[in-house]
């Protein structure tokens, strides 16, 4: 055999051996053999099964938007703010002419000071209704003394004339005296029927005396609904006064500005925005149109990034906060709204920019498929 030929074998014996040993792939990279102690599934998820990206657009708007209006109809005066302005909850945006209103919060003050006179004068009423009663009861009771006097005294002119009859027969008394006693009878009789008169008389004037308090009280309590009336009313026209100062509901930004000074407003026919103030705007909500074959991939809490036309270079993150079940169709085209939370510390980002999101999603069957296979906690608690 030729030494050549030996050789040649030698080397391709050489070679099949360590192909079998050491496998590699035909890019020279080594090959990690399947753990013989693990069984093979077929249905193993990988990180390229599991994570897709979905792209969609949409645009930046600040988390909290508030369309200031007016109440009132009538002239602005002054304009406190304009665009960009840093506010405060409670802060002077626009002052109406507040003319008309404040003399109508002047009219309803001066018609519940009247109303207090006319109720303290009612009470005045009531207490001098009270007092006549307690008099007229007084009186009564010294009408009836003099009516038991007069009784009393009847009863004696009546023995004192029985007397002087009985002596009249007996020859002991005159017959002058026994005129003189009957004449005295008569006129206790008269006494008393007078004071009876009298306290008859007295009794119609109590009862005339409370029937004014009974409508001394029911003065009293209408001056008493009418100062609550006229309160509501000084109230209603204060309420109407302070709301011809436009302020601002929260701290924010001011992002809209619709009215101008001298602009006269009338609400009766519009209600229209003067100011449309944002919030914090370092932190955005990106409202996002997700196609609806995409929709089931998405989940609150998934990571995603996205870019702006202004910056081209710059990539920003952000995060899944709501997913709105509320389609919207157009053109045959359905779509849902994903809100997504995005940082926005160096104010580059403004309100109404048009974004591209990427969003970091996950199939909805490789999400159960995932969730099903996770092991189930024992009994201590640990997975």
């Amino acid at each position: 055999m030729k030494p050549g030929y030996v050789s040649a074998v030698a080397l391709l014996v050489l070679v099949t051996t360590l192909l079998v040993i050491w496998p590699v792939t035909w890019s020279g990279e080594a090959v990690t053999p399947w753990p013989s102690d693990q069984p093979r599934d077929a249905g193993s998820i990988t990180s390229l099964d599991t994570m897709q990206t979905v792209l969609a657009t949409g645009t930046l708007n600040a988390s909290v938007t508030i369309e200031v209006g007016s109440q009132l109809s009538g002239q602005v005066a002054s304009i406190a703010a304009d665009f960009n302005d840093v506010v405060k909850k409670g802060e002077l945006l626009a002052q109406l002419d507040d003319a008309k209103y404040r003399a109508e919060a002047d009219a309803a003050k001066a018609s519940l000071e009247s109303a207090k006179v006319d109720e303290r004068i009612a009470v005045s009423h009531l207490e001098r209704a009270s007092i006549e009663v307690r008099q007229i009861e007084m009186q009564r009771q010294v009408l009836e003394i003099r009516v038991e006097k007069a009784r009393i005294a009847l009863d004696n002119a009546t023995r004192e004339m029985k007397r002087k009859a009985v002596l009249s027969d007996h020859n002991v008394a005159s017959g002058a005296e026994v005129l003189d006693s009957s004449a005295r009878c008569d006129t206790a009789r008269a006494v008393l029927r007078e004071t009876q008169v009298e306290l008859e008389n007295h009794a119609n004037a109590g009862d005339l005396a409370r029937s004014g308090v009974t409508r001394a009280k029911a003065e009293l309590e209408k001056a008493r609904a009418t100062v609550k009336q006229l309160e509501a009313q000084l109230q209603a026209a204060t309420v109407d006064l302070d709301r011809t100062s436009i302020r601002s509901p929260i701290d924010g930004v001011i992002v809209g500005r619709n009215v101008t000074q001298g602009q006269t407003l009338a609400t009766a026919l519009e209600a229209r925005t003067l100011f449309v103030v944002a919030a914090d705007l370092r932190q955005l909500d990106i409202w996002a149109r997700v196609d609806e074959s995409d929709i089931a991939k998405i989940a609150v809490g998934q990571n995603a990034t996205f870019t702006v036309d202004s910056f081209p270079g710059r990539e920003f993150s952000a995060k899944v906060t709501q997913i709105r079940k509320a389609p919207q169709v157009v053109q045959n085209i359905v779509t849902y709204t994903v809100v997504l939370a995005a940082q926005n510390g160096d104010y580059a980002l403004l309100p109404g920019m048009t974004v591209v999101v990427r969003i970091e999603a996950q199939p909805a069957a490789v999400r159960e498929k995932m969730s099903s296979a996770s092991p189930a906690p024992n009994e201590a608690g640990i997975r």
